[in-house]
């Protein structure tokens, strides 16, 4: 097989000739360079302009220094050279934000969303509040990717998945479609285990100072990153017990931990948890609405990707919000069609699984 532009090919078993014209019929499909006449257009709109990008989410969380951190760079790579401000509209797990941006602000290329990583799964698991067609988004892309971990207080009682599954543990949740609630039902799904969700808590940062407190025992996700950015302290001092592992791939500062792909009971189970782990994959998402012309997008895209390879960039990220594991926007829409590809069976699973009816 060859691999062009993510796509794999048949072509090394072709006759030469007919290889070369695969090669160069494939090349042909990539998709263009702008032209100097886009370039000139783009940066006669953007010159003097302003881009928001709108978080839906609280200050001071992840989503929230990830975006700040993207606009004090990406202006530079953008053909004109506009401002970059960043407010923030939390409410309903981002779907605020999301419907605001597809469906309220200008579709002109100067509003871009930063969401919540479950966001593009809300019409998967047949949730309701999102006002928008997901096949109309148009991805710039993720920051990184954001594998996660549960987390149990050092003072909680439990430690290990079966003190979960036998004692159960209080937990603090931020929203039913929030990460830190779908995977914890997931495990009471799953793996058995009795995790009583606190919910209402209007972000991480919450979380973690409930847990503090002793208002709740644990939570069922909290990216490494934000934990090894901020409290490289409590993981020295073993104030906190990390008990599960959550991502594609595990995370070899923890290996010890349990993974939650080795949880899976049968294929179906590892394909549903598979499923629910590319939320990790596309971490910290960010898109512009239909409607922005594409030769906007395409500068978008571009100035996002030339920021993610920033040396100043990724020294500031890997000091305040981790390392930069970026997805490109083609690269999140091949995650997302191939989750949406999946068995009807599987998505029926899939919502079981974190604790959702199928839709009528």
């Amino acid at each position: 097989m060859s691999v062009m532009d993510g796509v794999a090919r048949p072509i090394d078993h072709c006759p030469g000739n007919l290889r070369t014209l695969l090669v160069w019929l494939a090349l042909l499909t990539l998709p263009s360079p702008p032209t100097l006449a886009q370039e000139a257009a783009v940066a006669a709109f953007y010159a003097g302009k302003t881009i928001t990008i709108l978080v839906g989410s609280d200050s001071g969380g992840g989503y929230d220094l990830n975006a700040r951190l993207l606009a004090r760079y990406m202006g530079k790579y953008i053909p004109g050279h506009p401002q970059f401000i960043v407010q923030n509209k939390p409410g309903a797990s981002s779907l605020a934000a999301a419907n605001y941006v597809y469906g309220i602000a200008p579709r002109d290329g100067t509003y871009i969303a930063a969401v919540q990583r479950p966001v593009p799964f809300q019409p998967l698991f047949g949730l309701p509040g999102l006002q928008l067609d997901l096949s109309k988004i148009q991805w710039l892309g993720s920051t990184t990717k954001e594998p996660g971990v549960f987390v149990a207080w050092h003072t909680a009682p439990q430690q290990s998945l079966d003190d979960l599954r036998r004692d159960g543990m209080i937990v603090g949740g931020n929203g039913p479609s929030t990460d830190t609630e779908l995977f914890a039902r997931t495990l009471n799904n799953i793996a058995g285990t009795k995790l009583k969700i606190v919910s209402g808590y209007p972000g991480q940062s919450q979380i973690i100072l409930a847990m503090e407190r002793g208002e709740v025992q644990g939570v069922a996700n909290w990216s490494w990153s934000d934990i090894e950015t901020k409290h490289k302290d409590w993981i020295r001092d073993q104030k906190v017990r990390f008990l599960l592992q959550l991502g594609l791939t595990k995370n070899p500062a923890i290996l010890g931990v349990p993974f939650i792909l080795d949880l899976a009971h049968n294929e179906d189970e590892r394909v549903v948890l598979k499923l629910l782990m590319n939320m990790k994959e596309v971490g910290r998402p960010y898109f512009v609405a239909p409607g922005v012309s594409p030769e906007r997008v395409q500068a978008l895209r571009s100035a996002f990707n030339a920021t993610m390879e920033d040396k100043a960039f990724r020294e500031e990220a890997a000091s305040t919000v981790g390392q930069i594991d970026p997805v490109s926007g083609e690269q999140m829409q091949a995650i997302l069609d191939e989750v949406y590809a999946l068995p009807s069976r599987l998505i029926e699973r899939a919502r079981q699984t974190v604790g959702l009816k199928q839709t009528q």
